[in-house]
């Protein structure tokens, strides 16, 4: 009798034989699943609009940046989250050389190139409370860190100076002229080098006292630099209302 009966302590506690196997394979889903998730799933950027992505919608966009209103076709805008409309600090923009073409799938690729060649322009229109016009900046700034007051010949009428290397605007260059509307224009580019592989140029401009445009495309387009300067200023005059508003009208809401 005594051998029959066996203590609490003794008691061997079977559990069933399919457990393990499934902990182990439990254990693997929820790993695939954030390997999946951290390679391939959405980042928090792309979950808040915050990443680039472009749109082959044409439904247009009603912006008020500075006070200035802007019906904006919807291909042509870059982040998801400027998309929504209404009071907004800045919309960023894209568009392909020559002719300022808008986002379509068939030109993903080239939308999508970073080369040398590349024909991607990108411009904005943000509000800026502190801005200096271009004359400022020269004097203020720019002339600064030159290299040299004496400019060089740049191409199509444009005068080149070049930055000191021991200052912040080491391996880019400057380059004045006056574009369609006798406007001083301010072109900062890069040089290639090592760490530049394909240079960018870049230009920002006042269009009202708080009311910025800035666009940049590669260096390789700069002879192109009246037709570029030319059409961009054409292409956001066309995306510009009429009226200036002081609130917001019709379906914009903030």
């Amino acid at each position: 009798m005594a051998r029959g009966r066996q203590t609490d302590d003794e008691l061997v506690h079977e559990r069933p034989a399919w457990m393990i196997p499934l902990l182990v394979f439990a254990g693997v889903l929820i790993f695939s699943g954030i390997f999946l998730y951290y390679y391939f799933g959405p980042t928090p950027g792309e979950l808040l609009g915050r990443d680039a992505r472009a749109s082959s919608a044409s439904s247009e966009i009603e912006a008020i940046i500075a006070d200035q209103r802007f019906v904006i076709p919807e291909n042509y805008t870059r982040y998801p989250a400027q998309r929504g409309g209404g009071r907004m600090n800045m919309i960023d923009m894209h568009a392909l050389l020559p002719g300022l073409l808008p986002y379509s799938p068939d030109q993903q690729e080239s939308f999508a190139d970073n080369s040398i060649r590349s024909n991607v322009i990108y411009f904005s229109l943000s509000q800026r409370d502190a801005a200096l016009n271009s004359s400022r900046r020269l004097k203020d700034i720019y002339s600064k860190y030159l290299a040299s007051a004496e400019p060089e010949e740049g191409p199509d009428g444009l005068q080149l100076f070049r930055f000191r290397d021991n200052t912040g605007y080491a391996n880019q260059d400057l380059l004045v002229g006056k574009d369609a509307e006798e406007r001083i224009l301010l072109l900062i580019c890069d040089r290639r080098s090592a760490q530049i592989e394909s240079p960018n140029c870049y230009r920002s401009l006042l269009l009202g006292p708080r009311l910025e445009m800035s666009y940049r495309y590669k260096r390789h387009h700069l002879d192109s630099w009246r037709m570029i300067d030319r059409n961009i200023s054409a292409l956001v005059d066309r995306f510009a209302a009429i009226e200036r508003i002081d609130d917001l009208q019709g379906s914009i809401a903030d």
